[in-house]
């Protein structure tokens, strides 16, 4: 099958297949990643700590999705995708564009923060929090506004010739929760869902632009018991022990050999931008008064 070249995180990949949450081909002749459909190894003979779903070494990361692939990545440059019988391309995309895509850019020295994220007039403005804490309906609130989607899940920063963290564009697609969307009055009649057995549903968005643009602000979404919202500024150490916090697989980090390199980044970018935590009401989760006080800061 002939390859489609797509834009994602500031490289260019190469893919076997067409993959529709990468929006439209880039009419680059040359790639910066190739993905390729084929055999893997059953081990990485220099990993450490080997189990069954990952191994991995400095140069290669080796992990196993059951009921769905298992992907090898390696050198910053290639991942192979080795699918099981009747694994559906939708589930394949899913993990390409999440691990296998973090994994890459730890390779690459690009620091995938675990986050969703715009384009504002004062830079990029990322929000960042575990799982299901409202990163993507956070998201889909300011595109609302007439912000631009600048990611989604993953956030490609890197540190520029001046030593200025930037953030890359991911890709015009993100994922949104049932419950979510009904919050947000948006019917999923029409959307797909991100895995048969998720009420998550993959929603495309506009185009994105390709240029990186510098970090300005990360939002680290905190539920907790308090009543009202409030963002209390983070400064020093709390800054950095976000980003080891929120990193993408920070736990292969080390046999990777990217521990020390890991930690400059992060001190780097954490001395350079305004971090806020911001204290939410575990329920009623509310995005619209959650946008208003996170806009007011960032335009403040």
């Amino acid at each position: 099958m002939e390859k489609t070249i797509y834009t994602a995180f500031g490289l260019t990949w190469h893919l076997p297949f067409v993959c529709p949450e990468m929006g439209a081909p880039t009419t680059a002749v040359t790639a910066n990643v190739s993905v390729s459909l084929g055999q893997v190894p059953d081990i990485l003979p220099q990993a450490t700590d080997a189990g069954p779903f990952q191994q991995v070494t400095p140069e290669a990361v080796l992990f196993r999705f059951p009921g769905v692939a298992s992907y090898l990545v390696q050198n910053g440059a290639e991942i192979i995708i080795q699918p099981e019988p009747g694994a559906p391309e939708t589930q394949l995309r899913l993990f390409l564009l999440g691990t296998a895509a973090a994994l890459l850019l730890h390779q690459r020295g690009i620091l995938p923060l675990h986050a969703s994220g715009i384009r504002t007039p004062q830079g990029a403005v990322l929000f960042t929090g575990h799982s299901g804490f409202g990163k993507s309906t956070l998201l889909a609130t300011f595109l609302e506004r007439g912000y631009a989607m600048l990611t989604d899940d993953v956030a490609a920063i890197s540190l520029d010739g001046n030593g200025r963290p930037h953030v890359s564009p991911s890709y015009p697609h993100f994922k949104l929760w049932a419950d979510s969307a009904e919050m947000l009055n948006r019917t999923t009649d029409s959307l797909a869902r991100v895995h048969p057995e998720l009420e998550k549903f993959a929603v495309p968005a506009v185009a994105l632009d390709n240029c990186s643009l510098p970090l300005h602000t990360v939002y680290v979404l905190t539920p907790s018991n308090e009543p009202s919202l409030r963002l209390e500024p983070l400064h020093n150490a709390r800054k950095f022990n976000v980003f080891l916090d929120h990193t993408w697989q920070k736990m292969a980090l080390k046999r990777m050999n990217r521990h020390a390199e890991h930690f400059r980044q992060s001190v780097a970018v954490a001395n350079q931008i305004r971090l806020h935590r911001v204290y939410r009401p575990e329920k009623p989760f509310q995005p619209y008064a959650l946008a208003d006080l996170i806009e007011a800061d960032f335009l403040s």
